[in-house]
């Protein structure tokens, strides 16, 4: 009676030999791509499961793998960009100089102006109710509003874009030098601009003189109370470097 012969069958040393050989082609291809270290290790795993030795790496595949994933890690550049260094920068500038103006004012005991840091627009904005800044109706300053704007005399050395904005209450004008409330408010801002520029506060290129009238109020209720909040001169405080950028996106 003869015997079982002992050991595989002849034919898993030609399986075993064809897998060992596509092992090598996956590798050589490997070498040749960029193909995704995590995908490819799956592969591996499957095919030991394939080879019968279950579906864990063994040490030298495990420390293959590490060789190759600390290559692409050494080979990926870290890619910075410049210009969101740059919109932090700025953002960092401006929330220092909000702080200085609050500083500034509060020194002075001055209760009334209203300093406001938006965050989202990195803007900064200056509140001069009409009360410290003008006599109703009329466009020449205060002698105390003079004062006050004198605190802003370091703009000139920033990069920044100063937009002064005249506001009026909703009731008509009678009589006096001006024939409407756009006339009146462009008025206003146009004297803060002067007196800014004549005691160089700001440089003349980086202002502007803006006349709203009543269009943009801050309480719209038909009471005195609300129209002496809507009668104001606002000074805002534009980054250059996201004024540009506004400007570029809409053109």
């Amino acid at each position: 009676m003869s015997s079982k012969p002992s050991g595989s069958p002849a034919w898993m040393a030609t399986f075993a030999d064809l897998m060992s050989l596509l092992m090598a082609l996956f590798v050589l291809l490997f070498a040749m791509s960029s193909v995704d270290i995590v995908k490819y290790k799956a592969v591996v795993e499957s095919f030991n499961e394939t080879l019968g030795n279950g579906d864990e790496l063994t040490p030298e595949q495990t420390s293959f793998f590490q060789s190759v994933q600390q290559g692409i890690d050494a080979q990926t550049p870290v890619i910075e960009n410049p210009q969101t260094d740059e919109v932090d920068k700025s953002t960092r500038e401006m929330q220092s100089l909000y702080k200085q103006l609050q500083s500034s004012f509060s020194l002075l005991g001055e209760q009334a102006v209203k300093i406001e840091f938006a965050e989202q627009s990195n803007q900064i904005k200056l509140v001069f109710p009409e009360q410290i800044a003008f006599d109703a109706g009329r466009a020449e300053l205060k002698p105390h509003f003079v004062v006050l704007l004198r605190k802003l005399a370091d703009l000139k050395k920033q990069p920044l874009l100063v937009k002064v904005v005249g506001h009026t209450d909703s009731r008509s004008i009678t009589g006096g030098r001006f024939l409407n409330n756009w006339e009146l408010s462009s008025a206003r801002a146009s004297s803060v601009v002067a007196q800014l520029v004549k005691d160089e506060c700001v440089r003349p290129e980086q202002v502007q003189a803006i006349g709203v009238a009543d269009t943009q109020p801050i309480d719209k209720s038909q009471t005195e109370q609300a129209f002496a909040k809507n009668r104001r001169v606002e000074i805002l405080l534009l980054s250059m470097g996201e004024q540009n950028e506004k400007m570029a996106m809409q053109h």
